[in-house]
């Protein structure tokens, strides 16, 4: 009998994920990009990354309606396993990197053929992923499903009375091994990868979002007095006034290095890429102090409804962290004679695998399960801001997030999702049982070439408690960004290093004597020509002094 339910609750749960998705684009974007005919392919493209990492992550569920109190229809959640993932592919690989390769010309006047631009470099991304997915499919797309075989040494007769057992008590260890198809196989790759991200910047976010949303009750903004707001404007723009010539030298040295093309120029953009990425960084915090003067002067401090529902989430996220970890250790880690020393979770979901309270269920595992892609976003921004020198900072705040940094962290919310999915199908192995994604994750992909050894010791386990571990020792020592601290002292001491640097830089450089184009850093270079200055100058003002100029001018 098919379950009238299920596609009505599945019609629901899709209708819920595209209006929060859109509900996450407007509360982030810009308010120059909420117009309606701004970024339109950009923010539908959003939308549906959004939509489908929500629905994969809650397609378990799903899944165990189709499977129980009876059996639902065959085959159903298998194609649709595979449709999901496959289309997560197409829009991590292809549709979000050509999206941000879009976002990322438009409007910008020096880059003459635009199409041509973004084409190149989506090529080149697609041929790459389709490499890598297509010369190790031979090689590491082999199962080895291990399996008990019993050898019976006698036939029971007709009227004989034997048990079973007695017949064939005899059993080995062995293998089944076949050759997984391409889907099941991408789907292995996506996991894969989507581990890397997970183990890593979860492990480090399960720490940060539970951290940062106390301290901002901590450190929210007060109310101050008239003299207080003027001492700390001054001193903001100040600190914007040496940003801006930061901003000014980085494209001076942006503009030397375009005409350069030997392995010497390579290694100092490296170093110039790191150091626009500590730039977009103190720009960031710049602005957050900039923020928390604006709210204690004209707000007469943060809202208290809004500091203590920071305060309670807060203490809510850290008791989802610590679940997390404690059912990590205890279900999936710590398993004698290969059962699970504790159900943990399970028994929380168990209380919900009824009818009745179904959908209360899903709502609770989509909770446990999306938080864990919020740690993911939450981490790589932490990771960034204190390790600049890998990539670039993409922040999310309200209404004033760009289109850029939305597509990054969305694109991260695609990779990170396959993981997930895996982590709450291995951790939910009771939940989940006599479901299609088990016969997926637990009999394919736990047990394929090369990717099955990492399962088997629990490799990505380890690496997300470490690094959880590690995040929770460093942001104890460190807890707050370099300025994100309010207006206390600390605030002002973090605003007096940005000067004391910007003026320590100008002093070498009148003490050197070197014009514009030395490399007080990087080394020595030749002096321009009178038209090689022309033409940087001409060159207009990169993205980091657009920044710069705009803090600057907001605060002064």
């Amino acid at each position: 009998m098919i379950d009238v339910f299920l596609p009505i609750f599945a019609a629901a749960v899709a209708g819920a994920a595209i209006a929060g998705s859109i509900r996450i684009l407007q509360y982030y974007q810009r308010e120059e990009d909420s117009r309606f005919g701004a970024g339109c392919l950009c923010k539908a493209i959003v939308v549906a990354s959004l939509t489908l990492a929500f629905l994969l992550v809650v397609l378990l569920p799903l899944d165990v309606r189709n499977t129980r109190p009876g059996p639902g229809i065959p085959g159903l959640m298998a194609m649709l396993w595979r449709v999901a993932f496959s289309l997560l592919a197409a829009f991590a690989f292809v549709i979000v990197p050509g999206a941000a390769f879009y976002d990322e010309v438009e409007g910008d006047d020096t880059v003459q053929r635009k199409g041509r631009h973004v084409f190149c470099n989506l090529g080149f991304t697609v041929f790459i992923s389709a490499a890598i997915i297509g010369i190790s499919y031979p090689f590491l797309g082999d199962v080895a499903l291990p399996v008990q075989k019993y050898t019976c040494d006698a036939w029971e007769a007709g009227d004989a009375d034997v048990q079973v057992a007695d017949i064939c008590f005899a059993s080995i260890v062995s293998e089944a091994k076949f050759k997984a198809d391409l889907q099941v196989y991408l789907v292995a790759i996506l996991c894969f990868f989507g581990w890397l991200f997970l183990a890593v910047f979860g492990g480090i976010g399960l720490t940060a979002v539970p951290l940062d949303l106390i301290l901002s009750f901590v450190d929210r903004p007060r109310p101050i007095d008239e003299k207080t707001y003027t001492q700390q404007k001054q001193l903001l723009g100040r600190a914007a006034q040496a940003m801006l010539r930061q901003s000014e030298e980085l494209q001076r040295l942006d503009g030397e290095l375009a005409e350069e093309k030997s392995w010497g120029a390579r290694w100092r953009r490296r170093t110039l890429n790191q150091e626009f990425s500590k730039f977009k960084r103190d720009i960031y915090l710049l602005e957050e102090e900039f923020d928390r003067l604006r709210v204690s002067k004209f707000e007469r401090g943060e809202n208290p409804a809004v500091s203590f529902a920071k305060l309670v989430l807060g203490i809510i996220c850290a008791l989802l962290s610590i679940a997390w970890l404690v059912h990590i250790v205890s279900y999936m880690v710590i398993a004698p004679g290969g059962r699970p020393a504790f159900l943990c979770l399970n028994l929380l979901l168990a209380l919900f695998d009824h009818p009745g309270l179904y959908p209360v269920g899903v709502s609770i595992f989509a909770a446990i399960s999306l938080y864990l892609l919020v740690c993911v976003v939450k981490g790589c921004l932490k990771f960034g801001m204190r390790f600049f020198f890998i990539f670039s900072i993409h922040p999310m705040r309200f209404k004033a997030t760009p289109l850029s940094s939305i597509l990054f962290n969305v694109e991260m919310v695609l990779i990170a999702s396959p993981a997930v999915v895996q982590l709450t199908m291995q951790g939910f192995r009771d939940y989940a049982r006599l479901t299609d994604a088990d016969a997926l994750f637990a009999a394919q992909v736990r047990y394929m070439k090369f990717f099955g050894l990492f399962y088997k010791y629990s490799v990505f386990l380890y690496l997300l408690l470490a690094c959880a571990l590690l995040a929770l020792i460093y942001l104890s020592l460190r807890p707050r960004d370099r300025g994100e601290v309010g207006l206390a002292k600390k605030g002002a001491d973090r605003l007096e290093a940005i000067l004391k640097r910007d003026e320590g830089a100008a002093a070498g450089t009148a003490k050197s004597g070197e014009g514009k184009g030395s490399w007080s850093r990087w080394g020595t270079r030749k002096q321009p020509t009178d038209s090689e200055t022309e033409a940087t100058q001409s060159a207009g003002p990169p993205p980091a002094s657009v920044i710069a100029r705009g803090s600057a001018d907001s605060i002064v």
